[in-house]
């Protein structure tokens, strides 16, 4: 059964094994301490020196009892000793049970062997013992930090995330079953500075780790039984206690005895531990290295908004996505594409924790720049008549992006800088930022991301640029999952433009993530016949069509083996590789005969290219996490119908409308670009994340916990120091209410909302429509007339990047849509004699979604009623070119109306649309 917390709301992972944090404290305190060691010193001394004083030393036999002795009838005298014998036999016990919990509380074994006949005086006695050993250890270790750090804060940074250990086997006798995710957080370990990593999680870094699952049963995880299942031998147990003893905690306690572990930590164990995990890489980022469940907003989740929300739920994904980088960047940018099309479906649970991973791990800011600085490239080089230096790599990180050639190339156009005479290219992020021109096609579409090096930075390769097949090896898993992520790469990366990918022996859900670019291959030695009947005649040798010298109208084509083929059809392969004229790569999993470049990875995902001088931390996606991205993709694609009927609108949780909205001081904006308007003033480097912390409690239907707040906006983990700090600063960035209290309060349970005074749009648009509902027809006009003039664009649009990812878990993008397209639509079919301001009314839910055929419907019907039709056409074209913008296919519907309304219109040439 779960424990619930004082709302009554179960508790689900590790929290539901603490005692609440009042009781922790009081547990922990110099008086318990001392209250446990009197109640100790008048159990085992007081209680002894007083039936010595009273009846002497305890009775006992000189000989054995006659026949005499057990009829005769039973006196005061004889009950007496009777009742001092099972007294000293019941303090004798319980003696017996301190020397037993102390023994083994000291050893640090697992719970120490039932005393005979004991349960509730060993229970007894485990708790004064525990409180008197643990609570002089943390006073005395606390003191010693206090003058230790007297000097120096000392800070965490959420920088090194931890996969959850396997269990390889259960233990024998043991009534354990393997924990799920949901039973244990996925701790991380916290720094403030990239200097000060070295020192806090030193022995943390690449170390091998495991972490402790909480109890099954009577079963409590210890070192013993950890010793035993990673080294083989219990009795190294003291090995572990070294290495763990005095390190910080993700819950803030430490080891301070061996017994004493919590579900939840992470313990470093000797390097040559099995079946444990190694510590991620860390981010040169403020994102750190933990992912938690954010609340769902909409009002009928709000009572799931509690601490339970903070647990880890990624069932697997963090290592594949979390650490993801340009991968998860460019799977996030396909995925908005998708979405931008059409309505898509609601994607599931699990799906929806693979989106918010993805997002967390994605580095949208570097993959925007590499697309840019390369489409860039290609304009001014054709500008200044140089051609396209020969890349076969690329590294990019915060600063700037360095494009590794051969043979070299010593006159680059501006603003690039020639290095190492002319083997690198270097692009300065400030120049980039100032060289806004045109941009052209991309030149390297086959480059791909194959991890992050240490120092940070992203590493990725032409493929190109092999002029051979090239290959991954070592480990055999953990190759299949590079060759996978790789090859979702080749379709989803923005520079990548158009491109096939063909995979054989990889995991068949890969085509799900891209349905028009990825196909299955079962058959081979048939596909390779069709390479060879359609092999060119000739070849070209246009660099700005690719690097491997195919005609201009060739598709680039990759071939992505899970597997090395039989010798035919690797040498059948083998000329049009070389040759290039066909633009066919090669990738396989295994060592191809005649490979060109050999990239080998290890088990903890270590991967080298040693022809390239290229060591690197593996991008890697597993089957699992392909799974959940296929679902992802697949909702996305499904096309809904129209929200015309039964949408509910939202309940606004604070009263206010437009007016409201107009006049209120401290106000923030959703239905369009993020807007604050704030009296306080913030530090410009602080002003994104309190942004988001105040976006994220006005979209709140209820008050939050500020451990919910902490994951949702701090996704990969932060300290409690750093999270209150934070709540401090925002809540006096926005100042107080009419009445002098704080604008950003708490209630009697310590969770935070914002006061009725702070102003949101979207609030005040529920408000209207709700009003609007069962008004008289000229009053529910004017109310949706109101509520439309609130939008302003599209949802939340021009948010910081890399923020904002708890998002994804409240589904507002698809709730605020349907509630928009269906007021507008309303409003609509409500002004039959107003075609302009049936035009306003679509034409303002547009604005919010563009991608709306619905209310294209209604604009293109309105503007064919108003005086003479005029403008139906300028609106059919407008209509092509937002669809086509966005990549949308036309519904049959609007097609048809389109044919009707203006015969024989056709779309602009080059429109994705159709």
């Amino acid at each position: 059964m779960n424990a619930t917390d004082q709302s009554g709301t179960a508790r689900r992972g590790p929290e539901r094994f603490d005692a609440p944090a009042g009781a922790a404290r009081k547990k922990s305190s110099p008086l318990a301490v001392i209250g446990a060691l009197l109640a100790l010193a008048v159990l085992l001394v007081g209680v002894p020196v007083g039936l010595w004083m009273w009846q002497g030393p305890p009775p006992y036999p000189t000989s054995l009892p006659s026949r005499d002795d057990l009829t005769q009838p039973l006196t005061f005298d004889a009950l007496i000793v009777v009742l001092l014998v099972v007294v000293w036999l019941a303090w004798l016990q319980f003696a017996a049970c301190v020397v037993v919990e102390a023994v083994s509380l000291l050893r640090g074994g697992g719970l120490p062997r039932p005393v005979p006949l004991s349960g509730r005086s060993q229970a007894l006695a485990r708790a004064l013992v525990g409180t008197v050993l643990v609570g002089a250890s943390l006073i005395g270790s606390s003191g010693a930090a206090s003058a230790e750090d007297s000097g120096r804060p000392v800070h965490r940074d959420p920088t090194v995330a931890v996969q959850p250990a396997q269990n390889t086997a259960d233990q024998p006798g043991r009534p354990m079953q393997q924990p799920t995710p949901d039973d244990f957080v996925a701790p991380a370990i916290y720094t403030e500075t990239k200097q000060e990593l070295s020192e806090a999680a030193g022995q943390v870094l690449g170390r091998k780790v495991v972490t402790v699952k909480p109890p099954e049963g009577r079963y409590h995880h210890n070192l013993w039984d950890i010793a035993e299942e990673h080294l083989g031998d219990g009795r190294r147990w003291k090995e572990i206690f070294e290495l763990n003893k005095g390190r910080p905690q993700p819950d803030g306690g430490e080891l301070v005895i061996g017994r004493l572990i919590q579900p939840g930590w992470v313990l470093v164990l000797p390097d040559d531990a099995v079946g444990a995990d190694r510590v991620l890489s860390p981010r040169d980022d403020d994102k750190g290295g933990r992912q938690d469940r954010a609340p769902v907003v909409d009002g009928a989740e709000e009572q799931r908004e509690d601490v339970e929300t903070v647990e880890a739920r990624y069932d697997g994904l963090a290592g594949d996505l979390l650490g993801g980088g340009l991968l998860a960047a460019t799977l996030a940018g396909a995925l908005a594409a998708e979405r931008r099309r059409r309505r898509g479906a609601d994607p599931s649970t699990s799906q929806i924790e693979a989106e918010v991973a993805m997002l967390v791990g994605a580095d949208i800011d570097r993959a925007e720049r590499v697309d840019r600085a390369l489409r860039r490239l290609v304009v001014s080089a054709r500008a200044e008549g140089i051609p396209l230096p020969p890349v076969y790599a690329v590294t990019v990180d915060d600063d700037e992006i360095e494009l590794r050639i051969a043979p070299a190339a010593t006159n680059p156009p501006a603003p690039w800088i020639p290095l190492k005479e002319g083997r690198r290219w270097r692009l300065d992020r400030e120049a980039a930022e100032a060289d806004q021109g045109p941009v052209g096609s991309a030149p390297y579409p086959g480059l791909v991301c194959i991890g992050r090096d240490d120092d940070g930075a992203d590493v990725l390769i032409d493929l190109e640029a092999v002029g051979g097949p090239a290959s991954v090896s070592g480990s055999d898993a953990v190759a299949r999952e590079v060759v996978s992520a790789l090859a979702v790469q080749l379709v989803t990366s923005p520079w990548s433009d158009d491109q096939v990918v063909h995979s054989y022996e990889l995991s068949p859900v890969l085509s799900d993530i891209s349905d028009t670019s990825f196909t299955v291959v079962d058959d081979l030695a048939a596909l390779v016949t069709g390479f060879e009947a359609d092999r060119p005649d000739r070849t070209s040798q246009d660099v700005l069509s690719g690097r491997m010298g195919r005609q201009a109208d060739l598709t680039p084509q990759y071939l992505m083996l899970g597997a090395v083929p039989d010798d035919a059809l690797v040498d059948r392969l083998q000329p049009m590789i070389r040759t290039g004229d066909r633009g066919l790569g090669v990738v396989a999993v295994g060592k191809l005969p005649g490979t060109r470049w050999h990239l080998t990875v290890d088990e903890s995902g270590h991967l080298a290219l040693p022809l390239l001088d290229i060591a690197v931390t593996a991008v890697r996606l597993t089957e699992r996490t392909a799974a959940q991205l296929a679902g992802l993709f697949a909702a996305a694609r499904e096309q809904r119908a129209p929200a015309t009927a039964g949408v509910l609108t939202p309940r606004p949780p604070r009263p206010g409308d437009d007016a409201h909205w107009a006049s209120a001081a401290v106000r923030i904006g959703v239905l369009g670009p993020l807007e604050t308007r704030v009296p306080g003033q913030m530090d410009e480097v602080r002003l994104g994340l309190a942004t988001e912390v105040a976006t994220f409690l006005a979209l709140q239907t209820a008050p939050v916990h500020p451990s919910v707040l902490a994951a949702s906006v701090w996704p990969r983990g932060v300290t409690p120091e750093v999270r209150d700090a934070t709540i401090e600063r925002v809540r006096d960035w926005l100042g107080h209410a009419t009445d002098g209290s704080y604008l950003l309060r708490e209630n009697d349970e310590g969770r935070l909302f914002l006061a009725d005074d702070v102003a949101v749009d979207w609030h005040a648009f529920c408000t209207l429509v709700q009003r609007s509902l069962g008004s008289a027809i000229r009053t529910e006009m004017e109310l949706l007339r109101r509520a439309l003039q609130l939008i302003r664009g599209p949802f939340l649009d021009r948010r910081e990047l890399g923020r904002y990812s708890w998002l994804a878990r409240t589904r507002l993008d698809t709730t605020i849509a349907d509630t928009v397209e269906a007021a507008a639509h309303r409003l609509v079919e409500l002004s039959t004699d107003d075609p302009d301001g049936a035009a306003a009314a679509a034409r303002a839910g547009l604005r919010l979604v563009p991608h709306s055929q619905l209310l294209w419907r209604d604009l293109l019907r309105t503007e064919y009623d108003g005086p003479g039709g005029p403008g139906v056409v300028a609106a059919v074209n407008e209509m092509w070119v937002v669809l086509s913008d966005r990549g949308a296919e036309l519904e049959a519907e609007t097609e048809a109306l389109v044919e009707e309304l203006v015969p024989g219109s056709r779309q602009p040439a080059g429109s994705l649309v159709g």
